[in-house]
């Protein structure tokens, strides 16, 4: 039976946190990357609204999975400073 105590769950959450960031930064890409604004490759000077939604899309998941990252590690970086402390035991009657 594994180990539980709290540093080696909250390593485990870290973990999944940063899988979600960094497959969402595979997806969307960083969130400072040159943008387009709206701008058509032609020299026509018109702006396309799909292309603006799409450029603030990618933005906000671009932060979204950066901030998750930096809170992975956070998570990480607190388990491994936890001294070990187990669980509590599990309530009489129920399934461990």
């Amino acid at each position: 039976m594994p180990s539980d105590d709290y540093s080696r769950i909250l390593n485990i959450v870290g973990l999944v946190v940063n899988l979600a960031g960094i497959l969402i930064l595979f997806r969307w890409g960083m969130p400072f990357r040159v943008e387009s604004h709206g701008e058509v490759i032609l020299a026509t000077g018109a702006v396309d609204p799909r292309g603006l939604a799409l450029d603030k899309i990618f933005v906000r998941c671009g932060w979204v999975g950066l901030i998750l990252l930096i809170i992975g590690v956070i998570l990480q970086i607190i388990a491994q400073l936890l001294p070990p402390t187990p669980l509590p035991p599990p309530l009489p009657g129920t399934n461990p």
